[in-house]
């Protein structure tokens, strides 16, 4: 019994530790500008607020801990920032500890992480699925971005980028990671962009989708749309060609799609 009260008490310890959030009102804000180099989810919710969640594993009381290291001062770390604020080269922490800087200008949101890659391993952003987002996940972050109808500007220098259930218009780039976009339908109300210096880039939309398709890649093009290329195994390959430029459905918004490097799959949802 007391050994299960123990696991108990460490677990809820645990828990309580990684789920520390953070909400702010997005009364009058339109746009939201995140820039963090950590690996975050993006997730459309039913809300009027930004809700941050911390989910990297912390122990109990080590609140700027980077995971790399043995917990030797767990125990009197508050002790150790008892009458003491966090300080950061990016700005002040105003999010009660979550070592994020918050600013508004006009109606847009500046959202800024001021933890390094080494002391932050994991964020969830909650935000309402209409308001417009531009994120930037620095050198090593990666970002998974989910049920968005708003407009979507997302950027990454190694780390992957995948989407879900968006609609766009959506601006998406990475210049080593794959970037990999599900589309729930796709808006007919601005161009859509993706583009990877030397990764791979997979698109899927609804099979009704409009538009005017610019493909270039110095790799492959994959397809199951009707294109007129010739058909190989059910998919249609198309190579030596740098751009192949077509409507489909008797054309739409302008859908491009660019890989210096990697091939290009577009394919029917």
């Amino acid at each position: 019994m007391k050994k299960f009260l123990t696991l108990l008490l460490f677990v809820s310890a645990v828990v309580s530790a990684q789920t520390k959030e953070y909400k702010h009102s997005l009364s009058g804000i339109k746009k939201i500008q995140i820039e963090s180099g950590a690996s975050l989810i993006v997730v459309a919710k039913n809300t009027n607020d930004l809700i941050l969640k911390d989910n990297a594993f912390q122990h109990k009381g080590c609140n700027d801990c980077s995971g790399t290291h043995k917990h030797t001062h767990t125990k009197t770390h508050k002790e150790k920032t008892k009458g003491l604020t966090a300080i950061y080269p990016g700005g002040k922490d105003n999010t009660n500890g979550m070592g994020f800087s918050i600013k508004k200008e006009g109606t847009l949101l500046i959202v800024k992480d001021l933890k390094s890659n080494f002391q932050r391993h994991g964020v969830k952003l909650e935000l309402p699925k209409s308001i417009n987002l531009s994120i930037d996940a620095g050198n090593l972050g990666t970002l998974e971005i989910i049920g968005f109808t708003s407009e979507v500007e997302a950027n990454t220098n190694v780390g992957k980028i995948t989407m879900k259930d968006v609609t766009g218009p959506i601006t998406a780039h990475s210049s080593v990671g794959p970037i990999n976009i599900e589309f729930s339908k796709v808006s007919q109300s601005s161009p859509i962009t993706v583009s990877t210096s030397v990764s791979e880039i997979d698109v899927a939309i609804p099979s009704s989708t409009k538009a005017n398709l610019e493909l270039k890649t110095n790799g492959t093009v994959y397809t199951n749309f009707d294109i007129e290329i010739p058909t190989k195994k059910g998919m249609k390959n198309v190579s030596g060609a740098k751009k192949i430029t077509s409507a489909i459905n008797n054309g739409g918004v302008k859908i491009k799609l660019k890989s210096s490097m990697g091939n290009i799959y577009l394919r029917k949802k």
